[in-house]
């Protein structure tokens, strides 16, 4: 019988998970960290991620890492977990860049893709707070340089 390693993470605003390392290592950053790590009771401290983010991340590393999971399974896992506000998009993203989970990455810049495909440039501006900063005459500019003539 093998012992499991298990990994505790301090959040931004102080809560505590304890992980099985075989969970946290699709980090390339945890997985360097806990590769140079002596001792199992260290506390890895997440400084810029918050208890709520960190959930998410936890349960989309634990559903990644289920065996006999189908593809199928993970397709509407995926459906089902990215179906969350903007903000918390943008949090679990950030997160998965500072961990450097290049899958839970291209997941979620994927469904702002989606998001924002077929979209007028308003709603697009609005979704990610731009402002817009052309006079009329500059987004006209821009428009016919932009046209490809026949």
């Amino acid at each position: 019988m093998s012992s499991e390693k298990l990994i505790t993470f301090k959040t931004s605003d102080g809560e505590e998970f304890k992980l099985n390392e075989a969970v946290v290592v699709r980090s390339e950053v945890i997985k360097n960290l806990v590769q140079d790590a002596d001792s199992t009771s260290n506390v890895i401290p997440l400084s810029n991620v918050d208890g709520k983010t960190m959930t998410k991340v936890i349960q989309y590393w634990k559903k990644y890492s289920e065996e006999g999971v189908t593809k199928y399974q993970l397709k509407s896992f995926d459906q089902d977990f990215l179906k969350m506000s903007q903000s918390e998009l943008v949090g679990v993203l950030l997160a998965a860049n500072f961990f450097d989970d290049k899958q839970l990455k291209e997941e979620i810049i994927q469904e702002f893709a989606d998001r924002i495909k077929a979209k007028p440039i308003e709603e697009i501006r609005e979704v990610f707070g731009i402002v817009n900063d052309y006079t009329p005459e500059e987004e006209e500019e821009l428009f016919l340089s932009s046209v490809v003539p026949f």
